[in-house]
């Protein structure tokens, strides 16, 4: 598997307990090797390491052998049910990948629970997007915790596990972190990444439950939460391609307490591309992820946002459910600041503390086409609480998104957000919305296209806007056929309906309302009107299996049928025909009932009808007039793209014939609507007048066809025919005056093209011949074709048109500001005949951009190539930086390329022309690109294109043989015949071929007819019979086929009786019967069911089940069946089925309880007492109703109930109802309504802290600011009183910030200031230290200081001393001298008078500041000088650290002897310290540092077989051991701080050798120092001897090491003289 992975031990599992999931685990049978792979098998209980996992009995134990294997295309890993795997993951890579045709599986076996993974911060992995993201204090690389990492691999299936991965248990490797901890480690229970595999595809995650994933709340696309997919930046995408994702599917997943998302699938690195509002198809298909399936998922307690899509392309988003989304998103759980990014994602700062703390339940971000149906949403939190979004929908950034057919209720924030300028062309449709707390609409600042139709929103009692209550509500939304139904009797006074003044309204009802909006056609309805059938009946809660409830039948019941109109509701045919501008088609309700012609108003459509109309979205109905039907329209065609009320009846008529199925429906043709008890209304259908030419891929110049043609090589006019595109209901003819030629004569010029419309009107142009093609002259400014055409690519993209002319009026199109091809000609010329005139062409320099001049050949033949003799060269001088390549292409072929560089001067050999053999079609281009950055990239070339005279090759195949069919079918033989095609020379003949063969069952022979006979069939067989056509140069026909069943053989067997007849769901008066299928020889084709004995059926059933109906209650009954077959042979009866139908049951609900009322109300609680309510058979119990949800679990069987748990003084409301035993519920009692008492507020005695840094300043004769810095309190300060000689000065409140301004002073007069702080309980802390200063004298103004000195610098930098200078201040003649300060510190006694002065006693290798101040005579001192921009350090004494590196370097000469590993560790800190030690601006810090570090590297050097040597224990009679026994004791020092060592230049013995570490680095022996260049005691390098035994060695490194002492004593002198 190639596993990276970084998790700590997996540990065996002993015990697990197991968190029962909402759906059921799926198992996989258990089988061994298969034709398409290998099943693994994992058991954590009975498995072994040890196995080779191929069998039950052979399973492995952990997932660790999982992950290291490498699995193959249809292999299989199944674990046990009932397993607990803790702290453990698996890791899928590339190289796990299946294929489409056998992927790989990952599902389980056994019985029991579903195998758990409980991961616990284990399976680590590190996550790198490459690139900062869209908010560059997103945090984009870091650690994460997966259970399943599925890393570039494709063709995965998962189903049927539990995974957690949760911070809480007693092995997760995180205990450090709170779970709101803002550095708490990302988790994940699903992590997919797509990276270096180019396009990842087909990963399914199925039927998974997901619980207690306690990621980081903050961190928004670490793949937090339960299921996350991201796209991360490719290691070489050159190599691997653009990384995106295709064909994700999670379904059926069951996901609870996971944060901070719940699903989200295509967050991308090139997350670039998509920053406009419009999103094109070209990026969506470069760069989003595609068809990405998130459906039938159950989300609850998801800490922020429950599912989001991000830059994925057309995803589906449907029948999933949420509940208690952005639990976390609140002021307690969201309460830290997050630390701040730079552009390298290192932390520079934090946060505001509410950064990112927003989140709503589903929703889209950059996608395009994004569909959102069938969900349901509930308690979306926190709106209130600090959470910026809490919608339950919310179409944010992104193109195209629509939301249809979903139900949300009780969400904190409005129904739907439209948010942010980027959000544009949005649908919300056929949605319905219940008890929201805010308005149901939050238009939060989209832009652009905005519509808001047939929806229903049941706003809660209380309030009175559709909008949010704070966003501001500022982008358009246009509204049509919306029901805004506000709750309650009392006429609501809608606050502000048009904020911005860029709403609008059309056809939309409005229920007790007192003030409108300014609507086109409104509907105004009192309270008390029935509108719908049970308004605010929806369902307040998810359902009991807690999947999305089904309502797209609209013949079934629902629980959202309260939401249905009410018959004669206002809303019937009250709505407008409603266009989609956003292109989606508009066929049916919420309920799945069909559009009818005139719509209704809200989410429910009805069979009412009230008028008869026609409406179609393919045809246009102006009147009773329909036009604009495409050619050959049938009947079935007509109906099928007509919408008409149900039950209206249309009939089409040609003059008196009705038409019927395959009749074509023409112009002048009549359909009538009819309808019981209603006058019929009558439509006509319009020919089309439409005579327009719609494309040609000749050259048009006004009325003007020009064609290319030669006498070898002539246009028919079935070919010019080809070339030309009218719409269908027109016909193209040729005429030579007023004869009209036949499709095989040629054309010339002179003669007619003429367009027929269906209504027979004509537009003729003039045929002309043209065979030279001059981009030049034939240049149009601002228009591409026919034949030529400015076109635009990059590296990675394919040829598109250009669309933007030079905006100076210059003739080319434009790239990159003027870029592109064109003419060079004056300013606001469009065309030219001038021959002087080059053709200009050029591509934007240092770009990856080629411009093209693209002929597009309108006629298969010879073509010569060449351009203007003088040609191609740069038109500019000079040209520099760079050069241009220019190349000729044929379709996308490379035929030739040149380079231009110098200005001017033509380069090839391009004006000789050169034949090119063309079909129609084929794109011929001049292509340039610019290499580098060249100053003058336009090129001067003029391609000409000609047509020689020379015969076409024939590559045309004929048109496909039509009307194949087979007829006098016997049970071996058929025969097949079809209608003739046309070719352009001419048909040779037919291939005929059976069942997609690739030999004809012809042979080799061409059939020359238009019919064939097949034989040697088999009888009661299905076969296809295909036809192609061939010409005489062998081109092939598309193949035109037919569908036939030979005649079956008479088949006299009855089939077997049918077995399991059983007989389910029994009620009074219906049943279920079900059977299995019986046998025949030939096949079955249906059942009998008989009652009794009687047939109940009178047609065959052609499933196995059927519906008893119209039964007896208390009956007995017997069902048997029988099976039949096609030749109507009917099996003996089955085995009878008995049955008896019940009574009818107990429909009837109690009564309603009476005197609900609350007593004992406390701060929590309150006791709920009632009457007892009456039942036809008996009341079982009663529930009671807390505002909207009810809070017993079980009925209560008593007539009072003790509430709990309730806030202090909050109102409430309480209603009860009465259950019976067959479980019908009576409506609610009246409310009750009480508050409970307040809470009580603990007093806060805490003072705060006394207040320091009193000062004064600004202090004139009558006034000083007085300012301080802020004290701290236990609940927060409210203020400080200030004092002035004891008398509080501020005497009206508290003064807020941290300064006061004192006014009314007296001059020359000395003052005492405190200052205490206040907190909000009035607790005043103890006054501040006093601060006295004096006012100013009266008669005397503020003395005026000097201009300080300029231009000071630093020189001569020693060890210990610094030169300053600086230039003389304006008024020097006045000045007595200077001041020099030195970190703050003046450093002079008495005014200096020059402009220099030398800083001593300065510390070695030491950062300082330097300013300086001018005196003047009166004494005033000037400000200081800026410090110095580049602050001075002194220089360091490298001695030691010098030393050290000689002895490094000595190290590195002989590499051999030591370790890889240890060797590399000291060559990557020495090479890390290498500015330290040649640098000069350095501190001694530093220098201390580098030398630490380099020495403590060298003394982890190790020898390569140190590891060999003796163990320093007694003498064993091993040598080395460095004991006195040894007879070959090595004389050379242990390596170390104790060792004197001389300093000497090296010698080979000074190399260490094998076996031995170096010698301890001189700057490692030092014993102490005075300060640097201070004295030390002891020697700075030590000198090895080869180890080895002769005394002449021995002696020889005696009187080294006395050498040594005394070069020792040397350089202590020195270094003490220094």
């Amino acid at each position: 598997m190639k596993k990276r992975w970084m998790s700590g031990t997996l540990a065996l599992l002993l015990a697990g307990t197991t968190v029962a999931s909402m759906m059921p685990a799926v198992s996989v049978k258990a089988e061994g090797n298969t034709a398409t792979g290998t099943t693994y098998y994992v058991d954590s209980k009975e498995g072994k390491n040890s196995n080779d996992g191929t069998a039950e009995n052979k399973a492995f134990q952990t997932l660790d052998k999982v992950n290291e294997l490498n699995l193959e295309p249809g292999d299989t890993v199944l674990l046990k049910k009932g397993s607990v795997f803790e702290d453990q993951a698996l890791k899928f890579t590339k190289e796990d990948s299946g294929t489409v045709e056998a992927p790989v599986k990952i599902s389980t076996y056994g019985e029991g629970s579903r195998p758990q993974i409980n991961t616990n911060g284990h399976g680590l992995w590190e996550l790198n997007y490459g690139t900062p993201l869209d908010n560059q204090n997103h945090k984009w690389k870091g650690t994460v915790s997966s259970s399943i990492l599925i890393e570039d691999a494709e063709y995965l299936e998962i189903e049927g596990l539990e995974l957690t991965n949760d911070r809480n248990s007693a092995t997760d490797t995180e205990k450090d972190k709170a779970y709101n901890d803002a550095y708490a480690m990302d988790r994940t229970g699903v992590a997919g990444v797509a990276k270096d595999n180019g396009t990842v595809d087909h990963i399914v995650l199925n039927d998974l439950y997901i619980h207690n994933v306690t990621g980081n709340v903050y961190n928004k696309h670490m793949t937090n939460g339960g299921i996350y997919f991201i796209v991360e930046k490719p290691t070489n995408e050159g190599e691997t391609g653009i990384a995106r994702y295709n064909d994700i599917q999670i379904r059926n997943c069951s996901l609870d307490t996971v944060n901070r998302w719940g699903i989200a699938v295509g967050y991308t690195y090139q997350w670039r591309q998509f920053t406009t509002g419009a999103l094109s198809d070209a990026t969506m298909a470069k760069y989003a992820s595609s068809n990405v399936v998130i459906e039938n998922n159950y989300l609850n307690h998801v800490g922020g946002d429950a599912i989001t899509t991000m830059y994925l392309d057309r995803p589906l988003v449907q029948y999933n459910v949420s509940e208690n989304a952005a639990e976390q998103i609140n002021t307690k759980d969201y309460s830290q600041q997050q630390p701040s990014l730079d552009a390298n994602g290192n932390e520079n700062g934090k946060q505001w503390v509410n950064a990112g703390r927003v989140a709503a339940a589903i929703w889209p971000w950059k996608c395009k086409n994004a569909i959102f149906q069938y969900n349901e949403c509930f308690r979306t939190l926190h709106a209130s609480d600090g959470n910026g979004d809490g919608q339950p929908w919310d179409a944010d950034y992104g193109d195209g998104t629509n939301y249809q057919y979903n139900y949300s209720h009780g969400n904190t924030a409005s129904t739907i957000m439209f948010c942010g300028p980027e959000s544009i062309n949005n649908t919300f449709r056929y949605n319905i919305s219940q008890y929201e707390d805010m308005g149901p609409l939050d238009p939060a600042g989209n832009s652009g296209n905005c519509q808001v139709y047939n929806n229903t929103f049941y706003i809660k009692e209380g309030l009175n806007t559709i909008w949010h209550r704070s966003h501001g509500n500022g982008g358009p939304v246009d509204m049509e056929n919306n029901i805004f139904y506000f709750a309650g009797n009392t006429p609501v006074a809608v606050n502000d309906w048009n904020p911005s003044g860029n709403k609008t309204y059309s056809n939309n009802l409005y229920y007790n309302v007192s003030i409108y909006p300014n609507d086109a056609n409104p509907v105004k309805v009192n309270a008390g009107t029935q509108v719908l059938v049970n308004a605010g009946s929806g369902p307040d809660s998810v359902a009991d299996d807690k999947s999305a409830r089904r309502h797209e039948d609209p013949t079934a019941t629902t629980v959202f049928d309260g939401y249905k109109l009410a018959e004669n509701s206002p809303a019937i045919n009250a709505g407008k025909v409603v266009v989609d501008r956003n292109g989606y088609t508009i066929d049916h309700d919420f309920f799945g009932h069909k559009i009818t012609a005139v719509p209704e108003i809200g989410a429910a459509e009805s069979d009412a009808v009230a008028a008869l109309v026609l409406r179609s979205n393919v045809y246009t109905v102006t009147g009773t007039n329909v036009s604009d039907l495409p050619k050959n329209t049938t009947v079935e065609d007509f109906l099928n793209n007509v919408i008409v009320d149900t039950g209206v009846t249309v009939t089409i008529k040609e003059g008196e014939t009705e038409l019927k199925g395959t009749d074509i429906v023409k112009g002048g043709a009549t359909i009538t609507l009819s309808y019981e008890g209603m006058e019929s209304v009558t439509y006509t259908v319009v020919a089309s007048s439409d005579k327009e030419l719609k494309g040609c891929f000749y050259e048009v110049k006004g009325t003007e066809v020009r064609v290319p043609y030669t006498e070898k090589n002539p246009t028919t006019v079935k070919e010019m025919k080809a070339n030309v595109t009218v719409v269908d209901t027109a016909t193209v003819s040729v005429l030579n005056g007023k004869a009209e030629l036949a499709d095989t004569d040629t054309v010339a010029a002179g003669m007619t093209l003429r367009i027929t419309a269906e209504d027979g009107k004509t537009k003729d142009f003039t045929i002309t011949q043209k065979n030279e093609y001059n981009w030049t002259f034939d240049f149009v400014r601002g228009q591409q074709g026919n034949v030529w055409f400015g076109q635009i690519k990059d590296s990675s993209s394919d040829w598109t048109n250009m669309t933007t002319i030079d905006s100076d009026g210059w003739p080319n199109w434009a790239t990159h500001t003027y870029y592109g091809p064109g003419i060079d000609a004056p300013q606001n010329t469009n065309t030219t005949t001038d021959p002087t005139v080059h053709g200009l062409l050029s591509a934007p320099p240092s770009k990856d951009i080629s411009t093209a001049m693209a002929y597009r050949v309108p006629k298969s033949g010879t073509v010569s190539f060449k351009i203007r003799d003088d040609e191609p060269y740069l038109r500019q001088s000079p040209n520099t930086g760079g050069t241009v390549t220019l190349s000729l292409y044929v379709n996308g072929e490379e035929k030739k390329s040149l380079t231009l560089e110098t200005s001017k001067q033509k380069v090839g050999n391009w004006e000789q022309a050169e034949e090119i053999v063309v079909s129609r079609g084929d794109m011929i281009r001049v292509v340039t690109k610019c290499n580098d950055n060249p100053s003058k990239p336009s090129v001067h070339v003029t391609p000409i294109i000609t047509y020689v005279d020379k015969s076409a090759a024939d590559t045309e195949a004929p048109t496909a043989p039509t009307n194949v069919t087979t007829t006098d079918i016997t049970t071996t033989t058929a025969k097949v015949t079809w209608t003739a095609p046309t070719d352009n020379v001419g048909v040779a003949g037919y291939n005929v071929y059976v069942n997609d063969s690739e030999t004809p069952v012809n042979g080799e022979t061409l059939v020359t007819g238009t019919e064939y006979e097949l034989k040697d069939l088999t009888a009661g067989t299905g076969y296809t019979v295909t036809v192609k056509a061939v010409d005489a140069a062998g081109n092939v026909s598309d193949g035109a086929a037919h569908t036939f069943t030979t005649n079956n053989a008479a088949d006299t067997e009855a089939p077997s009786a049918p077995t399991n007849v059983v007989v389910t769901d029994v009620t009074t008066t219906t049943a279920k019967v079900t059977w299995s299928e019986a046998k025949d020889n030939v096949g079955v084709v249906g059942y009998n069911v008989y009652l009794n004995e009687a047939k109940v059926n009178e047609t065959l059933i052609t499933t196995t089940e059927y519906d008893l109906t119209a039964l007896t209650e208390e009956t007995n009954y017997s069902v048997k069946v029988t099976a039949v077959d096609a030749a109507e042979n009917e099996s003996g009866r089955s085995e009878a089925a008995t049955f008896t139908t019940p009574k009818t049951q107990d429909t009837e609900a109690p009564s309603v309880p009476a005197g609900v009322t609350a007593s004992d109300v406390t701060q929590t609680g309150a006791k709920i007492t009632w009457t007892a309510a009456t039942d036809n058979v008996g009341v079982a119990g009663y529930n009671v109703y807390l505002g909207e949800s009810r809070v017993n679990t079980s009925p209560v069987t008593v007539t009072e109930y003790e509430l709990s748990g309730l806030t202090a003084n909050t109102e409430y409301t309480v209603t009860v109802s009465a259950v019976d035993a067959a479980g019908n519920e009576s409506a609610r009692s009246d409310a009750a309504t009480f508050t409970t008492l307040e809470a009580e507020e603990e007093k806060d005695n805490e003072a705060p802290s006394v207040p320091a840094g009193v000062t004064a300043s600004d202090v004139t004769q009558t006034g000083a600011k007085i300012t301080w810095t802020a004290s701290a309190d236990n609940v927060g300060v409210a203020g400080y009183n200030v004092y002035v000689d004891e008398t509080k000065v501020n005497t009206d409140k508290l003064v807020e910030g941290l300064e006061l301004e004192l006014t009314g002073l007296t001059p020359e007069t000395e003052y005492t200031v405190t200052v205490s702080a206040v907190d909000a309980a009035g607790n005043e802390s103890g006054r501040s230290a006093a601060f006295t200063f004096t006012t100013l004298k009266n008669e005397e103004p503020a003395p005026e200081k000097p201009s300080a000195p300029t231009n000071v610098k630093v020189s001569e930098i020693t060890h210990t001393t610094a030169i300053v200078t600086w230039e003389p201040a304006a008024e020097r003649a006045m000045a007595p001298g200077y001041n020099v300060y030195l970190d703050d510190k003046k450093q002079n006694e008495l005014p200096i008078e020059g402009t220099e002065y030398k800083l001593t006693g300065l510390k070695v290798g030491t950062r300082y500041n330097v300013a300086v101040t001018v005196v003047d005579v009166d004494g005033i001192e000037s400000d200081r000088t800026e410090e110095v921009e580049d602050t001075f350090i002194t220089k360091a004494d490298k001695e030691k650290l010098q030393e050290t590196a000689k002895d490094v370097d000595k190290v590195l000469e002989n590499k051999g002897n030591y370790t890889e590993e240890s060797l590399k560790n000291l060559e990557e800190i020495y090479k890390k310290y290498q500015e330290v030690l040649n640098g000069d601006n350095v501190t001694q810090e530093e220098v201390e540092k580098a030398n630490a570090e380099i020495k403590k590297a060298f003394d982890e050097l190790k020898a390569k077989d140190d590891d060999k040597r003796d163990d320093g224990k007694k003498d064993d009679g091993k040598q080395d051991d460095g004991k006195k026994e040894d007879p070959k004791k090595d004389p050379t020092p242990t390596p170390g701080p104790a060792t004197p060592t001389p300093t000497t230049t090296p010698t080979p013995s000074t190399t260490p050798q094998s076996g031995a570490k170096p010698a301890a680095p001189s700057g490692n022996t030092n014993t102490g120092r005075t300060n640097a260049g201070g004295a030390t005691t002891g020697s700075t390098s030590t000198t090895r001897v080869a180890k080895t035994g002769d005394t002449a060695n021995t002696a020889a490194w005696l009187f080294t090491l006395a050498a040594s002492a005394v070069a020792g004593t040397v350089i202590v002198k020195r270094k003490r003289e220094d």
